[in-house]
Order: C-alpha cells, then sequence, then structure tokens
C-alpha cells in the first residue's frame, strides 16, 4: 500500500523551533524520540548549550494495531525531513506503555527480564521485546518491554545509528530525582495522560515510589493519588503534590484533588533544559517526560 493510499489519523498538537537550529549542526544534536499507542512526540536538544531547539508533538486517533501505528510514523516521516535526517550526534527512543518493572540493580539479572515482567503486568496483545535500561546513580534496574514491529521500523530508518533504548519511566525517575535533589521533604509526583498516570515519590535523590495507574473517571484518578499517600504515611494536608502531563488547571481531575490535597501544584519545565522564549507558549508543566529523555546517558 502506497503512503498516497493511507488516511491521514494523526494531528499536530504542538511545534516550537528556536531559531537558533540548524541542519549543519545536526551532529551536534541529540534528537529525544517518544512513542506511544496514541501519541508520538520528540525535541531536540544542543548539548553543548544544554538547550531544547525543536519540539513536537503528534497524537493519533482510531489505532489498533502496530501496523496502523506504523503508517502513520511514515506518513509523519515521509514530510519530515529533519527526522529523517540520520547524522545525530545521539538518538535516544523512549517508549510510552505500561509494561516496565523497577528491580534493584544488585539483583537484576539480565536473563530474567521476561520473568520480571511476568509478575508485574498483563501479557501483551502484540509481539514484544523484552528491554532494560540502568539507572546507574540511583541503582536502579527499569525492565520494560516495547512493541517488536515499532522498534524494528525505527532501526530501519535510523539504520547507521546506535539508538539508546528506554521506558518513559525512566525519563520520569531522571528528571524529577534531578529536579528536586536539593528538596529534604518528600514529594508525590504524578504525570497524567490520557487514561494512566505515573506517580512518583521520592525525597531528594532517592525514589520511593514508582507505579502506573489506569483509570477511567476522576473519582479512579484520585482514589489512586490517595491510596499512594496512605500507604507511604504522608500527610494529605502538608505533602507536596507536583503535576505535570496532559492536564490543565481547570480541569476536572485539578478541581476533585484539591478537594483533599491542599498542597498541590503544577509542575515547570526541567532546570537541566535551557528554553528561549518561544517555549513560553508551551504550558511549563507539559512534556516534562519529552524533555527529561535526555538525562537518561
Amino acid at each position: 500500500m502506497g503512503l498516497e493510499s493511507i488516511t491521514a489519523k494523526f494531528k499536530l498538537n504542538q511545534k516550537v523551533k528556536d531559531d537558533a537550529f540548524s541542519v549543519d549542526s545536526i551532529p551536534d544534536y541529540t534528537l529525544n524520540l517518544q512513542i506511544g499507542s496514541n501519541s508520538f512526540r520528540f525535541c531536540v536538544i544542543d548539548d553543548a548549550q544544554r538547550k531544547c531547539l525543536w519540539l513536537e508533538d503528534f497524537s493519533f486517533t482510531s489505532l489498533f494495531f502496530s501496523e496502523q501505528l506504523l503508517d502513520q510514523l511514515n506518513l509523519i516521516y515521509d514530510d519530515h525531513q529533519v527526522l529523517q535526517a540520520g547524522f545525530w550526534k545521539k538518538i535516544n527512543l523512549s517508549f510510552k506503555n505500561q509494561h516496565f518493572t523497577l528491580i534493584p540493580e544488585t539483583l537484576f539479572k539480565m536473563q530474567s527480564a521476561a520473568q520480571y515482567l511476568k509478575y508485574s503486568i498483563e501479557p501483551p496483545s502484540e509481539p514484544e521485546q523484552n528491554l532494560f535500561y540502568i539507572h546507574k546513580n540511583y541503582g536502579i534496574a527499569n525492565v520494560f518491554s516495547a512493541d517488536k514491529q515499532t522498534l524494528e521500523w525505527f532501526r530501519a530508518i535510523y539504520l547507521n545509528k546506535q539508538i539508546q533504548l528506554l521506558h518513559y519511566s525512566s525519563a520520569l525517575i531522571e528528571g524529577t530525582l534531578s529536579q528536586n535533589k536539593e528538596v529534604a521533604a518528600k514529594q508525590v509526583i504524578i504525570s497524567v495522560e490520557q487514561s494512566y498516570l505515573t506517580i512518583i515519590v521520592s525525597q531528594q535523590q532517592q525514589l520511593l515510589f514508582c507505579n502506573t495507574f489506569y483509570y477511567m473517571s476522576v473519582q479512579d484518578f484520585s482514589y489512586y493519588v490517595m491510596l499512594v499517600i496512605g500507604e507511604l504515611n504522608l500527610d494529605p494536608e502538608t505533602c507536596k503534590v507536583i503535576l505535570y502531563g496532559e492536564l490543565s488547571h481547570d480541569s476536572a481531575i485539578f478541581s476533585h484533588l484539591y478537594r483533599y490535597i491542599r498542597n498541590i501544584t503544577f509542575g515547570t519545565k526541567p532546570s537541566s533544559i535551557n528554553f528561549n522564549y518561544k517555549f513560553d507558549e508551551v504550558l511549563d508543566h507539559r512534556y516534562f517526560d519529552v524533555y527529561s529523555i535526555h538525562l537518561c546517558e
């Protein structure tokens, strides 16, 4: 099937480009990619300046199989000369799904990856490859799975480049621990997606909790947040909760959560990256997990 016969089922939600971006400097830039079942996002980082130069966010509708997702990626890439470039300094590919588990690095065995996942997630509907990322500074192994067809598609696009593979929770962990390393008190960080939320609890540079929950209603959302707060013996009246991701200040989720938690705020862009004025149009609490991919070395 030719690309001209494929119906576009994606929408470009956000595009920001710094005028400092130069095609000639691509060998000095890192390309950070994030792929999920209903979204594709990327940002370009100038490593020397620690500066974000480019951000794009695509959302998909009515995709049910890997082949459909790859059709949409083909359409996006076919019309995008920058993404097609193969001579980046580094390429990171982050998989956004709920198929992950965290293991202490001292207990991690590469050959046991399938067993770790077997006891922590439901079997995926399509063939997946088991992968892992080691958080060397924190002694954690993130074991996750990725759709095989999607993984091979990206490898074929960037045939002559080694791609670092990671789970989006690893970017959240690195970003959270880096952003809050000077904060002595425990903090609850919530990353919100369309149908699931990821909750991280940290204290300075220590990860105390990380898990993902599927929700169908505002009540579900609040239930999981309060469940984690209760399990960790935190006081909802005083503990600080920081929100990132797909929600707004006037959302039903925020309003409902505020009934139970008083010290709740929206997050800021990562302090580890510089942004020029063009990124002021992007809400500070959006794309934290995309920006933070660059921290995964």
